[in-house]
């Protein structure tokens, strides 16, 4: 005989169920009349309306403003089986790569994949999980065994040491393995460009995997201007917050006459670019790598007069909540200056911004005061977002974080 769990039940104050009825997955603390006081912090609850419309079902926190974080807006359990079928779904998108081209990529995006507060990224044959929330911590347990076995992955690390960890109350954790064998370094594929990836130690879960797109759009603009300066000349490309050469790798590749500078604040970042480049046999001797503060590079190159044909400007998030948000602004105004300045005419320049509360129209906007100000006309080329294993849900557009635009400088 089957038995039907009963979830305790929220309701919402009188008109705020709007967002729910068109997607979005967020009942912020405001919008909350009296929380059962059985709840947990982290526990599963019912979401009504104020009229008791069913709404939805996912987990509470009480002391952030994001209150609940819904996981189904049906009227079923949430367990390992939903749990599955959400990590099935997840895979079925991720099918448009072709493992012999591509076999890195992010498996589950939050959110956007109906599992908030997860992220799961796979590199070739290991899989690494990143968990930011209360709720979705108390149901990792469900989802070790659908994740190896749905993907057919080798092995499961937990990279909890995100700083979003520390909004909900959890602690940073040093790395460990869930499940089978994660080796301390791992080669994979993007777009048949060769990577080695740390996923104990490196950057996030060990790639920025968000700029696949963003890499191959760049070898295009490359080609174009190598096929401008021929027979003779030298496309000279300059990668800022290079970290380990991902836009350098594809710039090079994409034709011998490309000189790459690839400039990055982290000693150990630079030497593994270097590596990279021999990997996908290139001479890293011809090319620089330069260990450096970005900005004061910027300053020097344009002290010097020194001009490239293409500039790349792919910064760490400058502002991650609302309070720093003017302060990064003026930061993005001020990168996008200096790299207007080391670009010769009608050079190409991509800048990218992955912070949160800087808008497309913020970035947009940053380029258009720092071209006024050199006295610059800027050409849009081209405006990309998130790839497409990063999907966004429609009704929830404050997750799109990422906004990246390729201009042509004019005067």
């Amino acid at each position: 005989m089957s038995t039907t769990t009963v979830y305790p039940q929220v309701r919402l104050k009188p008109q705020r169920e709007e967002p729910l009825l068109n997607g979005h997955l967020w009942v912020f603390s405001g919008a909350l009349q009296q929380v059962p006081r059985e709840v947990e912090p982290g526990g599963l609850v019912e979401v009504r309306s104020a009229s008791g419309q069913f709404l939805g079902r996912g987990y509470y926190h009480p002391h952030t403003d994001i209150a609940i974080r819904l996981l189904t807006r049906r009227e079923e359990p949430i367990d390992a089986a939903l749990l599955r079928r959400r990590i099935r779904r997840a895979q079925e998108l991720r099918r448009v790569f072709d493992p012999a081209v591509t076999n890195i990529y992010r498996l589950i995006h939050s959110e956007g994949d109906g599992l908030p507060g997860l992220i799961v990224d796979r590199y070739a044959e290991v899989l690494v999980a990143q968990v930011h929330t209360l709720g979705m911590e108390r149901l990792l347990p469900l989802l070790v065994e659908p994740l190896l076995e749905e993907t057919g992955a080798r092995g499961l690390l937990l990279r909890n040491d995100s700083q979003a960890r520390r909004r909900e109350g959890l602690a940073l954790e040093e790395p460990r393995l869930l499940a089978g064998e994660v080796p301390p370094e791992v080669e994979g594929r993007e777009n048949g460009v060769r990577y080695l990836i740390d996923p104990w130690r490196g950057q996030k879960t060990g790639f920025f995997l968000d700029q696949r797109d963003k890499r191959a759009a760049l070898a295009k603009y490359v080609r174009a201007v190598v096929a401008e300066l021929a027979p003779e000349g030298v496309a000279r490309v300059l990668n800022c917050f290079s970290y380990t050469g991902g836009f350098s790798l594809v710039a090079a590749l994409s034709d011998g006459r490309v000189r790459v500078t690839s400039v990055d604040s982290s000693q150990s970042a630079m030497e593994a670019a270097r590596r990279h480049f021999a990997l996908n046999g290139l001479d890293a001797d011809q090319h620089a790598f330069v260990v450096a503060d970005v900005f004061a590079y910027l300053e020097e190159v344009r002290a010097r007069g020194e001009r490239f044909d293409i500039v790349v400007l792919d910064p760490p998030a400058f502002a991650r909540n609302q309070g720093a948000r003017s302060q990064a602004l003026r930061a993005y105004r001020r990168l996008n200056m200096l790299g207007m300045s080391v670009l010769r005419p009608a050079g190409i320049l991509l800048s990218c911004s992955c912070s949160g509360v800087i808008g497309l129209d913020d970035l947009s906007g940053t380029l258009s005061l720092a071209a006024r100000a050199l006295d610059r006309e800027v050409q849009v080329l081209e405006v990309l977002t998130h790839s497409c294993d990063h999907p966004v849900r429609l009704a929830m557009p404050e997750t799109l974080y990422l906004k990246a635009i390729f201009c042509r400088l004019l005067w």
